[in-house]
């Protein structure tokens, strides 16, 4: 069983085994190779050598050869597609070590962190280091589509309701014993270059309006005059004109003309896409041949019924109907069969039709294709950290408590953890501390680990309880060149963004929690002191939840006036001319603080 073995040692033994794989396809590829040409060559030396006395013979017995010969190259295709598919496996396997050693692999041609997604006005995903470089996303993205890369995204973007959080948290648990289901998934959507842009061209042709679909005249006439055509053409052989099918098939010249402008906007939306349908296809085939247990499995599951075939059977059928159309990539083989079948509106008429039967759930498939991902990673995440653990959520009031919670993108070997207390009536947290001692980290861990309790996955802690919030940060607030902001009035505008939020929750609403690293650094130090006291006063008066860090000691002093708040702090030491750190939480207040220690250590004289 692997949920007893280290994830490094099961990615390993795996490798192993599918190295084993490898050499044992590779076997095969060689011999089917060499059946190949035995065949190939085979059949012409008994075709050439019985021709001239037996014509018969020597017609059934190349025949045969053939026969023979295209099977070969079809087993051949499969153990090639099988071999790569072992080495697609592979390659996720070793990606997860590293991964596991914190090396942040990049996807080949692609961006795992999600670079796209950065925003600076958004409530705590660039405060988090959400997205970008060796990110919260780019630790957990193991997405292949377009899908889901915004689903995850997405998740982490937004807070889910309480009811949502408990159902992923089931599909996770259970998607954390299917390795197999989802290195599957993954690797058949590795197969393809989705993109968005891609997509959306898949999305414009559901929405192209319907040209020949309903035009029962155009349907029979597309139908009947190749027929003709091709009729004319076989009877040339019996000394029919020759002049009657080439009238035929400058007809069919001229009406193909006609409808160019349709048949190219359609092939324009279709054009290479169908490789990407195959591998959702392959994804899909995956999910509907997969048993769950967990509701939400189920109800993804259940999204890709449709009358009596299931979805993977009808986006499997578009794949070919659009790889038809991909014969216009071939100039002569595309004018030969436009000009003599109207290849292009049998293609249009049958994408059409598709089209009526299909393209309204298509969009709820693609959505399962996101979900599905999504869930994989946290799944992913989970199954890579057998130590951390599901928060338990609580529907009723402000509650807020973790046991040695750490930060995810910190290694282990290196990750101090922390208890998070927010005890009974005491809902500001004011941490002290020297630079480089925690404070920033804290906060983040705190952060990180709430957006992902909130989307759904699994925590770095050995306990995490929650009741659902609505986080909000002012972190690492920067100026502004583009829209003419100042560093200082860009913060400002965070902390309004936090104050509005609290003033306007209503009765029963998710609360607001909040984060603040050393607010109004954008001023003296009189004017920054003065500004937080009364900021702090009325974080206070509004009964509000969060986490304040500072450097200055006057608002520790807080404390004493308003049981609500309650102070902490990391502290450093100094031992042989070294400043040292434990990077632990502790009650109470910091009197210790580096700058002059720091000064000193670098060369600069303190006089």
């Amino acid at each position: 069983m692997i949920d007893d073995k280290n994830p490094e040692t099961v990615y390993n033994e795996r490798m192993e085994r599918l190295n084993g794989l490898v050499k044992q396809m590779k076997k095969k590829d060689r011999t089917l190779s060499i059946l190949k040409l035995v065949l190939f060559f085979g059949g012409f030396f008994f075709l050439f050598k019985f021709l001239p006395g037996d014509p018969a013979f020597a017609g059934v017995v190349f025949g045969l050869f053939f026969i023979f010969f295209v099977a070969a190259v079809f087993f051949h295709e499969t153990v090639l597609d099988t071999v790569k598919g072992y080495k697609t496996l592979k390659d996720i396997d070793e990606t997860e070590i590293k991964f596991l050693h914190h090396e942040f692999p990049s996807a080949v041609g692609g961006d795992m962190g999600g670079g796209e997604f950065k925003d600076p006005d958004h409530a705590y995903t660039s405060d988090l280091d959400i997205f970008g470089d060796k990110s919260v996303f780019h630790y957990i993205n193991r997405t292949v589509t377009t899908m889901g890369r915004e689903t995850l995204a997405r998740w982490l973007r937004a807070p889910a309701e309480a009811t949502e959080i408990t159902h992923r948290q089931e599909a996770v648990k259970e998607l954390t014993k299917k390795l197999d289901f989802r290195q599957d998934l993954q690797a058949h959507g590795m197969a393809m270059d989705d993109t968005a842009k891609k997509l959306e061209s898949l999305y414009r042709l559901f929405e192209e309006p319907f040209f020949i679909a309903g035009n029962r005249f155009l349907i029979a006439f597309m139908h009947v005059l190749p027929v003709v055509t091709v009729g004319l053409f076989v009877l040339v052989f019996f000394n029919w004109p020759l002049i009657w099918p080439l009238v035929l098939a400058l007809f069919q010249l001229l009406i193909n003309k006609a409808f160019l402008k349709k048949t190219s906007r359609v092939y324009g939306s279709t054009s290479r896409n169908y490789k990407i349908l195959k591998a959702y296809s392959g994804m899909i085939k995956d999910i509907e041949n997969e048993p769950f247990e967990s509701l939400e499995l189920k109800r993804l599951k259940k999204e890709l019924d449709l009358k009596e075939r299931n979805a993977s059977y009808y986006i499997k059928r578009l794949a070919v109907l659009l790889q038809r159309f991909e014969v216009r990539s071939s100039e002569i083989m595309y004018f030969l069969v436009n000009g003599v079948l109207l290849w292009d509106l049998h293609c249009v008429y049958r994408i059409e039709k598709w089209r009526r039967e299909t393209a309204a759930v298509v969009p709820r498939w693609f959505d399962v294709i996101g979900n599905m991902e999504a869930l994989s990673c946290f799944a992913n995440l989970s199954f890579n950290n057998p130590g951390w653990c599901f928060p338990r959520l609580h529907g009723e009031g402000f509650r807020l408590n973790a046991k040695d919670a750490g930060h995810p993108l910190i290694p282990r070997a290196e990750r101090v953890c922390s208890d998070i207390v927010f005890e009974e009536g005491k809902k500001i947290l004011m941490v002290t501390g020297p630079n480089m001692a925690g404070k920033s980290t804290f906060l983040r861990t705190v952060g990180v680990n709430l957006v992902l309790a909130m989307a759904g996955g699994p925590v770095c802690a050995d306990r995490f309880e929650i009741s659902p919030v609505r986080l909000l940060t002012s972190m690492q607030t920067s100026d502004s060149l583009d829209r003419h902001l100042s560093f200082f009035y860009a913060e400002l505008q965070r902390l309004k963004m936090i104050l509005d939020a609290i003033k306007g929750q209503d009765e029963g609403e998710v609360p607001v929690f909040f984060m603040i690293d050393e607010m109004l650094k954008g001023t003296n130090a009189l004017d920054r002191q003065k500004g937080s006291i009364v900021l702090v006063k009325q974080l206070v008066t509004l009964r509000s939840n969060g986490i304040v860090a500072t450097h200055d000691l006057e608002l520790t002093k807080l404390e004493a006036g308003d049981s609500r708040i309650t102070n902490y702090h990391f502290d450093g030491y100094v031992e042989e001319d070294k400043l040292l750190f434990d990077y632990k939480l502790k009650r109470g207040i910091c009197e210790s603080f580096n700058a002059v220690v720091l000064m000193k250590k670098i060369g600069i004289d303190i006089v």
